[in-house]
């Protein structure tokens, strides 16, 4: 053996002999438990409000058509781009749960609105992703912006998901990638 092995040997023996034999350790040693806490729905949105409080959901000014019409029951929104890559790989995500939520008799309507600059960037993109989901886009940076604000929500970086009650209110509006562990969280705030 090695002088340092030796040392470190003499040094852990000697460390064991110190403690005092009549004295237990607390009762709470090795019990500490770092599992996750489930995500508040306050936490998880960036506007989190109750129907009483929410802003009155209005669409804004989109590129090709009209809005759409009033959702049969809860409406996630969300916005994406084609460039942004954490909208396009939580795209499958979102319609999946959506397609969970319907099954189980809870009503979502999924709207995915472009932030992109033009049509043919949303065509081109779907040209090349044929399994994206069908898009709505916002008719210029400028609307994108003021609608934004009249629902109380910061124009910041993207995605952004602005979840609408049944009564036509902004529940909430989380600025920021869903990940899949946000499932528990998005369920308790369809379920407010």
């Amino acid at each position: 053996m090695d002088r340092l092995s030796t040392l470190i040997a003499v040094a852990t023996l000697a460390a064991c002999g110190k403690s005092d034999p009549g004295e237990l350790p607390p009762r709470t040693n090795g019990a500490k438990v770092n599992a996750p806490q489930a995500a508040s729905t306050e936490a998880f949105c960036d506007v989190h409000a109750d129907d009483a409080r929410g802003a009155a959901f209005r669409w804004p000014t989109l590129a090709g058509g009209p809005a759409p019409g009033a959702a049969a029951g809860w409406r996630w929104v969300n916005l994406w781009a084609t460039w942004c890559k954490p909208c396009i790989e939580e795209m499958p995500r979102l319609v999946a749960w959506r397609d969970k939520l319907t099954a189980a008799g809870k009503r979502v309507e999924l709207t995915f609105v472009s932030v992109d600059d033009s049509d043919a960037d949303v065509a081109g993109f779907r040209r090349d992703h044929p399994q994206a989901p069908p898009s709505l886009r916002v008719a210029s940076s400028e609307q994108r912006t003021a609608w934004l604000r009249s629902l109380g929500v910061s124009d910041g970086a993207i995605p952004i998901h602005l979840f609408v009650s049944p009564a036509n209110r902004l529940r909430c509006a989380r600025g920021g990638e869903i990940r899949e562990q946000d499932r528990g969280v998005v369920d308790r705030l369809l379920a407010e």
